[in-house]
């Protein structure tokens, strides 16, 4: 059945007449990987780049890294390829052969095209890990888990990089420069100013967002630089001062209900909150 399935394919990606000039084109073994090179003046069309992607996956980047590799690496860089399905099979690829500078360039290209797609979301992360960027590594797992926060993977690897960075360390904002105090509305129901949101930018360009109620903090956005969102968001969930628990700045998150208290009545409730909204305000 397999056989069939890539003889189809091939035919379809030969046949197209955009693809004629690529008739010689053949799917090589390791030992003739190094001519990994385009035809000279090959065209191919947004069809051929979804032939060719689905052709990768058929031989599978998991089991059959070299052969993807050479199938797809001629037109990586073609400006008109906008094939999602290529570039994350590309970027498996160069993640299962350890080529992990290679497999960030591909995973980047895939999430230009499908941003919000939470596979590519966490594989880069895992290639960042792999090529030592730690805080990017927990960006893009932390992106992932918006979507799939139940995940195991995600779960395992939100862990490992809040240990290993000591993320829920409390930033020391004592030295930096605070550029916004003010306070904000958090309930979505009734207008309140309970909250109050500082900012401060860091030595190094980023930035330190403070979310407090009666002085006392319950959230800090911690970010490496000074444009929406912040990379992500420590809260302290019960109010006894350590900082638990790690999120994505484009989740919305609970206000605990330990440092909510409206005017009117005491609210018993998580309000939910949405560190955005403040970030566009201020940006």
């Amino acid at each position: 059945m397999r056989k069939i399935l890539i003889l189809t394919l091939l035919i379809l990606l030969f046949a197209h007449p955009t693809a004629q000039a690529r008739k010689n084109m053949k799917i090589r073994s390791d030992q003739d990987r190094t001519d990994d090179v385009k035809p000279e003046g090959t065209e191919i069309s947004e069809f051929d780049y979804e032939a060719l992607a689905l052709l990768s996956l058929e031989l599978n980047p998991d089991e059959n890294p070299d052969l993807v590799i050479s199938l797809l690496k001629p037109y990586e860089n073609d400006e008109d390829n906008k094939s999602f399905i290529f570039y994350s099979s590309l970027g498996l690829a160069y993640k299962n052969r350890e080529e992990f500078k290679e497999a960030i360039a591909a995973y980047n290209r895939a999430l230009e095209i499908n941003p919000d797609e939470p596979s590519a979301q966490y594989y880069l992360g895992i290639a960042y890990y792999k090529n030592n960027d730690f805080p990017n590594a927990l960006k893009y797992i932390l992106k992932s888990s918006v979507q799939k926060p139940d995940h195991p993977g995600v779960i395992k690897w939100i862990d490992k990089l809040t240990k290993e960075l000591d993320i829920c360390k409390v930033p020391d904002i004592s030295n930096m420069k605070m550029v916004i105090d003010k306070n904000i509305n958090v309930n979505r129901e009734e207008k309140d100013d309970e909250t109050r949101l500082r900012i401060y930018y860091t030595p190094a360009g980023g930035r330190i967002q403070v979310l407090s109620v009666d002085d006392k903090i319950y959230s800090y956005g911690i970010d490496s630089n000074t444009k929406s969102p912040v990379d992500y968001i420590i809260i302290d969930t019960d109010g006894n001062g350590q900082f638990e628990k790690v999120i994505n700045s484009r989740g919305r998150f609970g206000v605990p209900a330990w440092a909510y208290t409206p005017k009117k009545k005491r609210q018993q409730d998580v309000t939910p909150a949405n560190t955005d909204d403040s970030e566009e305000e201020e940006d």
